[in-house]
Formats: structure tokens, sequence, C-alpha cells
């Protein structure tokens, strides 16, 4: 899976690239690996265990606050998302469950479409 895709970002798993119309990044391991495991879901909630599981596949590297270092993770890609795409496309939080991926222009197109 070389690429993954939600709304307007891009994921490049080869080169850790994040990418949007106006500008990409190169994640470091940790950002890379959470935002990998939130655009996987492609829109479905994701708790921070489950996140930090998927970053950390074996226990004895999981570092001993990794819920804060998922939370930190996502925070840096937040802000990063923010000057990019705006609030169209955005990493949302519910409150105790989890983070999800939310594209602003999918969601309008469905209610467009239901109306």
């Amino acid at each position: 899976m070389p690429r993954l895709t939600f709304g307007q970002i891009q994921l490049d798993s080869e080169t850790q690239i994040l990418s949007t119309p106006r500008g990409s990044v190169r994640l470091a391991k940790n950002d890379f690996l959470v935002m990998q495991a939130i655009m996987r879901r492609n829109g479905r909630l994701a708790s921070v265990s489950e996140i930090a599981e998927e970053v950390w596949q074996y226990p004895r590297n999981e570092p001993e606050f990794s819920n804060v270092a998922v939370r930190r993770s996502i925070k840096k890609l937040r802000g990063f998302m923010e000057l990019t795409v705006g609030s169209q496309c955005a990493i949302r939080c519910e409150r105790d469950c989890g983070y999800y991926l939310v594209d602003e222009r999918r969601e309008m197109t469905a209610v467009e479409n239901v109306a």
C-alpha cells in the first residue's frame, strides 16, 4: 500500500510524505505511523489504544506513555493540516473514544444527495 488518500490529503508510505493541495511535509516516524493508522480507517473511529497498538506493534517497543505520544503526534498533524487544508479535512476527536478523519467536502456532497 504505497499511497493512502483521504479527501484532499495523501500519505506516501515509501517517502513518509503527507501531501495536501497547498503543501507537503515529510513526517517523523511516529507521526507517519499515527497518520497511517488513522487514514487506514477511512473516517472510522480509532481509539488511542488502537492507534498505539498499530504504531508500536510489539509491546516491548511501546513507550511508557504511548497515549501521550499518540496525542502529541495528532496535535502536530492537526497543525500541519490546519495550515494546508484548513477545516475541509481534519482529524476530529470523539471525547474519551478516539480520533477519526473527516472531509467536509465529502459530507456536503452526501447531504446534497439526500436533499
